[in-house]
C-alpha cells in the first residue's frame, strides 16, 4: 500500500509545485559531470571545462594582408599617378618563408598575402598600385601610411589572453580559434547518458503497420532528438506496457548505466498510470505535479541517486516540459554556463484566455511587422502537435487573471538561437488546394508558415497585417453571401483585397456504406443514436453548420440552443476537414461536416448539403510582395489543371473581387 493514497487504485497529485521552485530544487541536487580530453575534431557541441588562454599571439608575426610590396612609407610619401616613384626590387617573401633580406632606403620586397613583413618595412603597397619597369625596379603610384596592409603581431589575440571561458559551447567559431592557436585537444565535460522510456499499452513504434486505436510513439523520438541537439548521448530503451514489474525492472536497470532517466506517459492520476506507483516504491518522489498548463502531471524522483523525470504522455505537454524543465537540468549536468533562453519582446496578436492558478506555457509564432514582432499563439491542445509546428518559441504567463489583452508586450523565449522567419505566412481555413499551392512555393525555395485557425481568425489576422494570405469561406446569414459582407462588417475595405478562389462542396461525411442510414442534417438534431464531430468556432464550416441548423430549428419550431445540447458531440471540436474525416474513419464519430474531396480521399461516403465559396484575403500592403505574387500566379495556373472532387474553379479565379 502506498502511504497517503489509502485503498485506492487511482493516485492523487501531491501539492503542485511552482515550476521555478521545482527547477531550483532539482538544480540543487544536480552535479556537473566529470571531464574528459577530446580532439577538437570531436569537440563540436561540447562544453568547455576549462578557460582557454592563448599559447601564442595571433598573428604570431607581422604579416601582409595583401599581395604587394613591403616598403618604407617615407620613401613613397609623395607618390601619385602623375608623379610615381621608382624603388629597387630586392627580392620576394612567400607565405611560410622566413624573411632573409631587409628593406633599406628606396627598396621594396615583394610579399604574398599572409607572408612575413621583412625587417625595415613599415607598410605594404598593394600590387594594383604598382607596375614593373624591369626585373629589378617597380614603379609606385600611391603612397602608404605606416602600418597600412600589415597585421602586426597580436593584432587578433595576444599571448596569454583569455579567448574562451569554461562553460562555453564549442561551435564552428570556437574550433576555428582553437586550431589557429595550435590547440588540438580540449578539456570538456562528459556527455550526459540519458535513457528514454515510453510507457503505455496503446503505443506502437514508428515503422510498424498501423493498428486501429493504437498511437505511434511520438515522445521517444522527440525527446531523443531534443537531447541529441543539446549534445547528450541519448538512447531509446523502447516501449514498456502498463506493467508494474516490467517498468520497475527497466528503470532500476537504467539507473545502473545512465545519468538521467526520462519516462513518457503514465504520470497522471488514472488507474493505468503506474509510473507514480513504481517510482514511489523504488525511489523517492520529490515532485508530483507542476502548477503549469500544459505539463501538470510532471513527476520527478530520485532512484539510487539517479534523477528520473516522468513527462506527461501528451506530445505538446512533453515538448514544453522538455524546454522549461529538462533543458536547464541537462545543461547544468553538461557544465553549460548559460541556462536561460534567448528571447525577444513582441506584442500579443490577440486576447489570450488563461488557465487561472497555473503558469500558462504557450507556444507562439513570430510575425515581423513594421515596429517589431507580433506573437501569435498557436496552442490548440496538449495532444495536438500542430500547436508547435509553426511556433518559434513560447511565452510564460501567470494565471493570476482570466486573460491577457491583445497588444500586451510579452517575452518570447526562442526555441533556437536563430529565428527563421517565413517569406509568407498563411493564416486561416485549411484547404487541400491551398496546401498544394503553398507546397509548390516551398519547392521554389520560399519558407512558408501555415497556421490553420479557421476563416474568421484568418480574416482578422490579415486586417491586423499579421498574415500575408488568409483562406476564408464565411457565409453571411442575413444576405446569403460569402466573404464580402464580413470584410465590410469589420470595415476593412481599405485594408485588404479579396481574391476569387473556387467553389467547394460541403457535406455530411459518414462511414463507407452509411451504416447509420443518415440522410440529411436534420437527422443529427432528431436522432439520439448518432455521434457527431464538430468544427472549431470561427471556422467557415462551423458557421455554415450553425446557419443550417438554425434554419432547420426555425422550420421545426425548435429552440436552437436547446437543440444543439442534444447533439452528441456538438462540443467536440477539431480544426481541419481531415480531422473530421479521420474521426469517422476510426469510428470515433458517425457523422461530421467536411469538403467532398477529403471524404473521397479516405474512401468515406459523402452527402452534399451546400456549395460554398472559398476565397483569399490579402492585406493591401502585402499584395505586391514576391511570395504573394507567386501565390496568385500559381492559383491562376492551377485552375486549368487541378481536378479534385467537389472543387470548381471559375473564370475569375485568381482575380481581385470588388468589395
Amino acid at each position: 500500500m502506498i502511504p497517503g493514497v489509502l485503498n485506492m487504485s487511482r493516485v492523487i497529485f501531491h501539492e503542485l509545485r511552482d515550476l521555478a521552485d521545482a527547477l531550483n530544487l532539482v538544480l540543487s541536487l544536480v552535479n556537473t559531470l566529470p571531464t574528459e580530453i577530446v580532439s577538437i575534431k570531436r569537440s563540436l557541441g561540447r562544453i568547455l571545462a576549462e578557460d582557454i588562454r592563448a599559447p601564442i599571439s595571433l598573428p604570431p608575426f607581422d604579416r601582409s594582408s595583401v599581395d604587394g610590396y613591403a616598403v618604407r612609407s617615407p620613401d613613397i610619401a609623395s607618390a601619385d599617378e602623375h608623379k610615381p616613384i621608382k624603388l629597387r626590387l630586392k627580392g620576394h617573401v612567400k607565405v611560410g618563408e622566413t624573411p632573409r633580406l631587409e628593406v633599406n632606403d628606396h627598396e621594396a620586397i615583394e610579399v604574398d598575402t599572409g607572408a612575413a613583413i621583412p625587417p625595415g618595412a613599415d607598410s605594404v603597397v598593394m600590387e594594383e598600385y604598382t607596375s614593373r619597369e624591369n626585373e629589378n625596379t617597380i614603379i609606385v603610384y600611391r603612397s602608404t601610411s605606416p602600418g597600412e596592409n600589415v597585421f602586426y603581431t597580436g593584432t587578433d589575440v595576444m599571448k596569454d589572453e583569455l579567448v574562451l571561458t569554461r562553460g562555453t559551447r564549442i561551435g564552428i567559431k570556437e574550433i576555428s580559434i582553437l586550431s589557429s592557436l595550435g590547440i588540438n585537444k580540449v578539456k570538456v565535460y562528459m556527455k550526459p547518458r540519458i535513457a528514454i522510456i515510453s510507457t503505455g499499452r496503446e503505443l506502437i513504434p514508428p515503422g510498424s503497420s498501423y493498428v486501429p486505436f493504437k498511437i505511434y510513439d511520438t515522445n521517444s523520438y522527440m525527446i531523443y532528438s531534443f537531447l541529441t541537439t543539446l549534445g547528450c548521448h541519448a538512447e531509446i530503451l523502447g516501449i514498456i506496457p502498463d506493467d508494474y514489474d516490467k517498468l520497475s525492472s527497466s528503470i532500476m536497470k537504467a539507473c545502473e548505466f545512465y545519468d538521467l532517466i526520462i519516462t513518457s506517459g503514465g504520470t497522471s492520476a488514472g488507474k493505468e498510470d503506474i509510473v507514480y506507483r513504481v517510482l514511489n516504491d523504488i525511489g523517492n518522489i520529490i515532485v508530483h505535479g507542476l502548477r503549469t498548463r500544459p505539463g501538470k502531471p510532471t513527476l520527478i524522483a530520485l532512484v539510487n541517486k539517479k534523477l528520473v523525470i516522468g513527462l506527461p504522455g501528451h506530445p505538446v505537454s512533453a515538448f514544453m516540459i522538455m524546454h522549461v524543465l529538462v533543458r536547464p537540468i541537462v545543461l547544468k549536468m553538461m557544465g553549460c554556463r548559460r541556462l536561460n533562453y534567448p528571447y525577444i519582446r513582441a506584442k500579443l496578436s490577440r486576447k489570450l484566455v488563461l488557465r487561472k492558478g497555473y503558469l500558462n506555457i504557450i507556444p507562439v509564432a513570430l510575425i515581423r511587422v513594421n515596429d517589431g514582432f507580433i506573437a501569435y499563439p498557436t496552442f490548440k491542445g496538449s495532444g495536438l502537435l500542430s500547436s508547435i509546428i509553426p511556433a518559434d518559441g513560447f511565452i510564460e504567463v501567470e494565471g493570476n487573471k482570466e486573460f491577457l489583452p491583445a497588444n500586451t508586450w510579452v517575452e518570447v523565449k526562442l526555441f533556437s538561437d536563430k529565428i527563421s522567419l517565413p517569406d509568407l505566412t498563411f493564416i486561416g481555413s485549411h484547404c487541400l488546394v491551398t496546401d498544394k499551392i503553398l507546397s509548390s512555393l516551398e519547392m521554389k525555395g520560399f519558407l512558408i508558415r501555415r497556421i490553420y485557425v479557421g476563416s474568421l481568425e484568418g480574416l482578422k489576422a490579415c486586417i491586423r497585417g499579421e498574415a500575408d494570405i488568409a483562406g476564408i469561406h464565411l457565409l453571411h446569414e442575413d444576405s446569403g453571401q460569402y466573404n464580402v459582407p464580413f470584410i465590410k462588417l469589420y470595415g476593412a475595405e481599405d485594408k485588404v483585397v479579396l481574391i476569387r478562389g473556387f467553389k467547394r462542396r460541403q457535406g455530411l461525411v459518414v462511414a463507407k456504406g452509411n451504416p447509420k442510414s443518415i440522410t440529411n442534417l436534420k437527422d443529427i438534431l432528431t436522432r439520439n443514436d448518432i455521434r457527431f464531430v464538430n468544427r472549431n468556432k470561427g471556422s467557415g464550416t462551423r458557421i455554415l453548420l450553425d446557419i443550417l441548423l438554425r434554419s432547420i430549428c426555425k422550420e421545426e419550431g425548435i429552440d436552437f440552443n436547446s437543440a444543439i445540447k442534444r447533439i452528441k458531440g456538438y462540443s467536440w471540436e477539431v480544426f481541419t476537414h481531415t480531422a473530421v474525416a479521420s474521426a469517422i474513419l476510426h469510428g470515433k464519430a458517425d457523422v461530421g461536416i467536411a469538403v467532398e474531396y477529403v471524404a473521397r480521399l479516405m474512401s468515406l461516403d459523402f452527402i452534399p448539403i451546400a456549395v460554398e465559396q472559398y476565397d483569399y484575403v490579402i492585406p493591401r500592403s502585402k499584395l505586391s510582395t514576391k511570395p504573394v505574387q507567386q501565390f496568385l500566379a500559381m492559383l491562376k495556373a492551377i485552375k486549368n489543371n487541378l481536378r479534385l472532387p467537389g472543387v470548381e474553379f471559375t473564370e475569375d479565379s485568381g482575380e481581385i473581387i470588388e468589395i
